[in-house]
């Protein structure tokens, strides 16, 4: 029993030391302007020259060519109206740091809902690694708005739960709260980030289904229409889903870009190729899987997808910028067109049966259609859209249930943390 105590007590130690490192890590990085994401430093010009622009004027600017972010400009009128940090950059880059350490708060008690009886040594270790994440870091330290979208994500999630575990059909004050502030905060999330659409439209459609009376959709209804007016107001006056000066420059919705689908993939398949370990595959119910009828009808529109970019794509033409990590190694492993295009329909393939073994609820497998669908019409595709954004997904609205442990837990930070010094080298390599 005294060895087991003590076993105990040296995981505990262990991981709150591991924990430690890797918050001292995540400040490290603010402190050496770290640029693990590539563009950091450049962004932020962008951010700050957008921030002036409406200091001059809200209003006057929504449309403005010299606005140059591809997001809405909600964030820009936040800091505007109520930080007082915006006086100089490096006040402004600190008062982000700060902000975006709400996303691991969040995050945490994400998990911890999610997985009530999850150990808290696990659950923070699992926390803690989203402070690897390249993109979460550069956001961080160079004042840029993707983390704005990942604290209303975890709000709409936590919000979700509770509505969920208190929902009385004889509180009707109660519920309409509670539903006021999940349409609130699932919509904000496309404020911040329009790829986050799916998150109102997984609320919507759930509190459509959920087994409420007539007034309580009808309000939902009502929430969300409001809710959208100002998005809609957006797109009148730019005559797009983004700003004039990023619809211009990214051609949305102008062309299709075959290759993007494998592409994006291959970066889910990262994501979620190291919590394989975390689900009971066993050879047999891998068999099972391989061997249905959906997997066949799926296994051939892959086949007819690879036999399109054959036929019509034109790899040797691909831009360099974007499409995640996988086209980035064989760019620097091989200049030969012909085998970097062999491997990277073999890469294409293999995140295929990665994705389709890990997801076994098919609302999550809606949600990874979206993010295939968009990548197909969207120019650049980069890696920072997904990172870390389905590793969130995989512990909060994903449906597929993990079966977590410390050990595993540690394999999982050592898989990110070698991510997170490969991509802060290869940018002082190519930048450089």
């Amino acid at each position: 029993m005294e060895n087991k105590k003590k076993i105990i007590v040296t995981e505990k130690n262990i991981s709150i030391f591991t924990s430690f490192i890797l918050i001292v890590y995540f400040f490290f990085g603010y402190l050496t302007d770290e640029n693990s994401a590539g563009a950091g430093p450049y962004d932020f010009k962008l951010i700050w020259s957008n921030l002036q622009l409406f200091k001059e004027g809200i209003i006057s600017n929504l449309e403005s060519l010299d606005y140059n972010d591809s997001r809405p400009p909600l964030s820009y009128i936040i800091h505007v109206l109520v930080n007082p940090l915006i006086f100089d950059q490096q006040s402004f880059r600190f008062s982000v740091l700060l902000i975006s350490l709400i996303v691991p708060l969040l995050f945490f008690f994400s998990i911890k809902l999610n997985y009530k009886d999850l150990d808290n040594n696990i659950l923070l270790l699992l926390t803690l690694i989203i402070t690897l994440s390249p993109f979460f870091r550069t956001n961080a330290y160079w004042g840029l708005g993707e983390n704005y979208g990942m604290i209303f994500l975890l709000s709409s999630y936590l919000i979700l739960q509770k509505f969920r575990n208190t929902f009385k059909i004889n509180s009707s004050f109660k519920n309409y709260l509670i539903i006021f502030f999940l349409c609130l905060s699932s919509s904000l999330c496309v404020y911040f980030d329009q790829k986050l659409v799916f998150i109102p439209a997984y609320i919507f459609f759930f509190l459509m289904n959920f087994k409420t009376e007539l007034k309580y959709k009808l309000i939902v209804l009502l929430f969300f229409t409001i809710f959208a007016l100002p998005f809609l107001y957006l797109i009148n006056i730019w005559g797009s889903i983004l700003p004039p000066d990023a619809s211009l420059s990214r051609g949305v919705g102008q062309k299709f870009y075959i290759f993007h689908l494998g592409y994006c993939l291959t970066i889910i398949a990262f994501y979620i190729a190291p919590l394989l370990l975390f689900k009971k595959v066993g050879i047999r119910d891998l068999k099972d899987k391989l061997l249905t009828k959906n997997f066949t009808l799926i296994l051939f529109l892959f086949l007819i997808y690879v036999f399109v970019i054959l036929l019509y794509g034109n790899f040797q033409s691909l831009p360099i910028i974007g499409k995640g990590f996988i086209h980035k190694i064989l760019i620097f492993t091989t200049e030969n067109i012909n085998i970097r295009l062999f491997l990277t329909l073999i890469s294409f393939f293999i995140a295929f049966i990665l994705v389709y073994i890990y997801f076994d609820n098919k609302y999550d497998l809606i949600i990874i259609l979206f993010f295939l669908t968009l990548s197909i019409v969207m120019f650049p595709f980069q890696q920072e859209y997904l990172d870390p954004l389905i590793y969130i997904l995989a512990l909060t609205f994903f449906n597929t249930k993990l079966n977590l442990s410390l050990r595993k837990t540690y394999f999982l930070l050592v898989y990110f943390l070698i991510f997170s010094l490969v991509s802060k080298q290869y940018y002082q390599i190519t930048i450089v």
